[in-house]
């Protein structure tokens, strides 16, 4: 169970991402073997070499412009079966909850992930365990809302830190740039009937506010948003409806029918 990968795909953000996934998998010991950064192009390849550390040049891949393109990539270069765990480029930190309290949830409380090796393969064993090929974190860095449980029913797996059982297949290509993160989650839920939530672990990151990325790629984002929300409700009718109330002002889209597809 010790031979998962590491994955971040990057995109003009060659100092953003020392200062933070790097260092964050740095501070871990996450072995250097296990890492690979996927870059648009040879520019960008260029940019990422001369910034980073030498001791990072074997593992910066040329793979494709745009976030869903990259992400079909990285499935396709690697083998089946193969265990790999996919970052974002500017996590801050990942944490665990502690102190969990259902009756006051105000005194739940969130420390630094202590060991993230173990972690990862303890998600994989249990990924195996259950027959299920993704599985994630819980989307917001927020104790309150968070607690000690392992879910495997439809539950968004956001797409700063995610892992899967590698597989290559037509049903979990990705079609959206925004929303790709729901794209997959639906995708691996209809074709599994299950995905996995660690939902007493969480990542620190900055949504939509990081300058380079997927900002770089889309000058209105909201507007794209909203259509990959569409989509995603037009193909998906049963898993989901979309609620416009979110306080950043994208779109979102929530998941109905936790617990089966017909």
């Amino acid at each position: 169970m010790s031979n998962y990968i590491v994955v971040i795909p990057s995109y003009k953000r060659p100092q953003l991402i020392k200062t933070h996934t790097l260092k964050v998998l740095e501070n871990y010991k996450i072995s250097l073997k296990k890492i690979f950064i996927f870059v648009a192009n040879k520019t960008e390849y260029k940019d990422y070499y001369e910034s980073l550390d030498k001791k990072y040049h074997k593992n910066i891949i040329i793979g494709k412009r745009g976030l869903k393109n990259q992400r079909n990539f990285i499935s396709s270069y690697f083998p089946i079966n193969s265990k790999i765990v996919q970052f974002d480029d500017d996590i801050k930190s990942i944490n665990e909850l502690i102190n969990y309290n259902i009756k006051n949830r105000k005194e739940n409380k969130l420390k630094t992930l202590s060991n993230l090796d173990k972690f990862i393969k303890d998600a994989f064993k249990k990924s195996e365990k259950n027959n299920s090929f993704l599985w994630g974190v819980y989307p917001v860095n927020n104790a309150y809302f968070m607690f000690p449980k392992m879910t495997t029913d439809l539950r968004f797996i956001t797409g700063p830190m995610f892992g899967i059982i590698n597989r290559h297949s037509s049903k979990l290509k990705l079609t959206i740039d925004e929303k790709e993160d729901t794209q997959r989650t639906l995708q691996y839920f209809t074709l599994d009937k299950s995905v996995i939530r660690f939902n007493n672990i969480t990542i620190e990151t900055s949504y939509y506010k990081n300058k380079g990325g997927m900002q770089e790629e889309k000058k209105d984002r909201k507007k794209e948003a909203l259509k990959s929300a569409q989509y995603l409700i037009k193909k998906y009718p049963t898993l989901t409806k979309l609620n416009l109330t979110k306080k950043s002002g994208f779109p979102e889209v929530k998941l109905l029918n936790k617990f089966s597809i017909s």
